[in-house]
This record gives C-alpha cells, structure tokens and sequence, in this order.
C-alpha cells in the first residue's frame, strides 16, 4: 500500500506507525510541519494557520506520490489538513487530548472537529468510552475502531528489573502542558519527600516547561528535568522507575503509561474512565487530581509488597492487551478493505 501520513514527526508515536508501516512492506511517506524524521517537512510558517497553509504543499505532494490510502493523527492538525484535501479513503486517528480538550474549547471548536471528523472514512480511538462521545456529540455515523496503540514486543517481554526500595523513583511521563496538572504533581511529590527518600525525573516537554521548572525550584523539589530523550533512554529511565504519574483531568489511554506499566513502573493515576480501563486500586494508586487526595491514598496503598504485586499484575495485562504488532497489521487490513470497497 502507499500510505500518506500525516503526523507530528518530532513524536516517538509518529516513528512508530512509519517504521511499523515500513517493516510490513507498505509505501510510506510521511507529511510534518515539525522537526523530526519525516520524509518531507512542510516547515513551521503561518503562526496559527501554519496547518492550513500547508494544504496546497500537500495536495501537490499527493499529486506525484499518488497514495491508496491518508492516514492523519491529531484532529485539529494533521486531521484537518486531511479534511481540506478532500481525498478518500482516509483514516484519522485521535490521540486524546484533541478530541477531550481542544474540541471542547469553544462551540466553533465543537463545530469544526464535528466536520473534521465526519470526513473520514474510519476514525481510531483508544478507549472505548469515546463511542458515544464521537457518535453522540459529534455525530459520527462511521466506522470506529477502538484499538490501543500499544506497546512493542521487544518492549512486552522485557523482564521488569530489580529495584531498590530507597530512593523511591518517580516519573513525570505527560507533556509540560496545564491541562496534566503539573503543579499538583510537584505538590504531592514535595509532600513525600518528607516521609519517602525520593527522586524525581520529568520527562516530555511543552509551552510550560519554564513554569513547572520554576515551581519545582520556588517549593524546593529537586527533579531532573530531562526533555525529549532518545527511544533507548527513554527505555531506560521507565525501567528505573518505581511510579509513573499522569493526572489528568480528561486523557483518553496513554501510550505511554503503557509502556511504563509494561517496563514495571505503578502508575499514579487520576481517576477517569480511560484509566480505569487498565487499572485498579490492586494495581495502581489511582486519585483526584489533586495533591493532598494523591498523598492520602498513597499513604494508605503503599507497601513495598504491594508494590511488587502491582507492577507483576501490571506486566501481565500489557502483555495480555496490548500487541502493538497484532495491532498494527489488524488496521492494516482495514486499510486494504477500505481501498478495495
């Protein structure tokens, strides 16, 4: 197949469809404004309406690579370039945070991811209870297909590693973004370290870097603040990790509390329905988003044994329910369905 996508190629998510793609023998070529190890990058000009402005670019790459099949990620990105491409088929996959936040900003917002998505052909989610929310307020009389990313074999069977029981590891594995409540993190985190020997590392980036680095340093949290870190580091740091935190207030699943899950760290959870579709109190510490709530069960639920337990039931339910590979080549066969209909 040849396969135009569409995506952020600065994000390790976007390597993974193209490599995976690849591997199966498809044609791909890979569309982004961003930097990264796209095929073409657009570059980053027009401001708010970069997006849009790149549509003529892409409609003249498609002319010569002639694709069976686009395949967009993020609504109001990449998914609306597709939309204004007016090619079919396509798939568009959502990747949470478009679809719960950025869809919700204002009653225009609503409207234009309302036509965005009622564009393509099959739409891909991760978490079963964005159904309704997609045939309910956005009125989405196609396909959907719900289907978690994943996460890689080498990666699955990866034994977990022996960990000490002091210090206490703790990643920040969301982007530096207000909607993942940062600040309540660093509160609960500061309030730990009264009682645990800990250590802190944040890992992603995002518009509120600065801030979160401030904050931690006005309330006198020590965190290694790491960025973007390459595939094998970031590897490295999840199986160092005792905890994974990710508290949103809205998320669809996570990939990479996933992978976190899959490489033995617990996961320190808000509670929401996506969340709760991979864990409970018997394998997570899961809480309002709101410091002191996370300090009260986390006193309540930790033990060190409780900790191994959880990290092994954790282990067991990636490796049952999330093959990214077995993934994969099922929408590959959607794909090819929907180029032959």
């Amino acid at each position: 197949m040849r396969i135009l996508l569409l995506a952020d190629a600065s994000s390790y998510h976007t390597q993974r469809w193209k490599e995976s793609l690849k591997d199966k023998g498809d044609e791909v070529l890979t569309v982004s404004l961003e930097e990264g190890d796209g095929d073409i990058r657009l570059g980053s000009f027009g401001g708010k309406f970069r997006y849009i402005l790149a549509v003529p670019k892409v409609k003249a790459l498609t002319e010569s690579f002639k694709p069976d099949i686009v395949f967009s990620h993020f609504l109001p990105n990449y998914g609306l370039i597709g939309y204004l491409l007016k090619l079919s088929p396509k798939v568009l996959a959502l990747w949470g945070s478009d679809i719960l936040h950025w869809a919700f900003k204002t009653p225009l917002h609503t409207r234009l991811a309302r036509s965005i998505i009622s564009s393509y052909d099959v739409v891909i989610v991760d978490a079963h209870f964005l159904v309704p929310l997609l045939r309910d307020t956005f009125k989405y009389a196609g396909k959907i297909i719900v289907v978690p990313f994943g996460v890689e074999k080498e990666l699955r069977n990866s034994p977990l590693r022996n960990l000490p029981k002091k210090p206490l590891h703790f990643v920040s594995i969301r982007r530096h973004e207000d909607l993942f409540n940062h600040k309540e993190i660093l509160n609960f985190l500061r309030s730990l370290s009264e009682r645990f020997e800990i250590r802190v590392t944040y890992l992603q980036d995002g518009s509120r870097r600065e801030h979160i680095e401030r904050y931690a340093r006005r309330i006198g949290l020590k965190v290694r603040f790491m960025g973007k870190v390459s595939k094998n580091e970031y590897v490295e740091i999840l199986k160092s990790a005792h905890f994974c935190i990710s508290i949103p207030h809205r998320d669809a699943s996570s990939v990479s509390l996933l992978e976190c899950m899959a490489l033995g760290g617990v996961p320190i959870v808000s509670d929401i329905p996506a969340n709760r579709e991979w864990v409970s109190e018997s394998s997570a510490i899961i809480s309002p988003p709101k410091a002191e709530d996370m300090l009260q069960i986390f006193l309540k639920r930790y033990s060190w044994e409780w900790w191994e337990r959880a990290r092994s039931r954790n282990k067991i339910i990636i490796q049952q329910r999330c093959n990214w590979e077995a993934n994969v080549e099922s929408l590959r066969r959607t794909f090819k369905n929907l180029i032959h209909e």
